[in-house]
């Protein structure tokens, strides 16, 4: 992969073709695969971070690409079906793509994948750690600016959402910005379904569906 001033990173993933994946997995009914447990999601989040930025310089990037698509496979998967948590895709926690369009026709797509598998990867750990369910994006963020801020040193991309939110995290007014976004999907939500309490797991659902 090539940054902007030409010079070729290998260490990188390659996840353009999985992103787009990802993406459509999102829009699509779930597979009737087993289930993916505590565990095992734990696991993948290990094993993403340690590879979706670079990933150790002896192993090979066949290996790390393959698995970081393997691992965030099992995080997208777990995010959408656990009961044990909730994760806000709405786009006021998503601020860098669109879960339902995808982001097939945006600048530097493949990262804005690989973020999105990062904030997922916030959000599931935080709530598992904790025992408790939160759609708010905080923890995401934390988790997706980490990988961001790789990525930039790495590629020498920006991806203009993401720098808003490193800005915020710079000047400490992520945490409360996150809780406005928070507030804002909850209002989505009750616009479509009415002011009584939405089952959890429709804020999955149903807060990227509004714009």
């Amino acid at each position: 992969m090539r940054s902007r001033s030409g010079v070729f990173h290998p260490e990188m993933p390659r996840f353009i073709p999985f992103a787009c994946a990802l993406l459509m997995a999102l829009s699509l009914p779930l597979s009737a695969a087993e289930t993916v447990t505590k565990e095992q999601v734990l696991e993948a989040i290990r094993t993403f971070e340690a590879n979706a930025s670079g990933g150790p310089a002896a192993r090979p990037a066949v290996e790390r690409n393959s698995a970081v698509e393997r691992a965030s496979n099992t995080i997208l998967k777990f995010s959408l079906e656990s009961n044990d948590v909730v994760v806000d895709l709405g786009p006021d926690a998503v601020t860098w793509c669109d879960v339902k369009k995808g982001v097939s026709e945006l600048s530097n797509s493949g990262e804005r994948g690989l973020l999105l598998v990062a904030y997922l990867s916030g959000c599931v750990r935080t709530q598992l750690e904790t025992g408790k369910q939160d759609p708010n994006p905080y923890a995401g963020w934390v988790a997706m600016l980490k990988t961001y801020r790789a990525v930039k040193m790495r590629e020498g991309v920006t991806i203009p959402e993401a720098e808003s939110l490193l800005a915020r995290q710079a000047n400490g007014t992520l945490e409360p910005f996150a809780a406005v976004a928070a507030q804002r999907s909850v209002d989505h939500l009750r616009k479509t379904y009415g002011p009584a309490e939405v089952p959890p797991k429709q804020q999955v659902a149903s807060a990227s569906d509004k714009q």
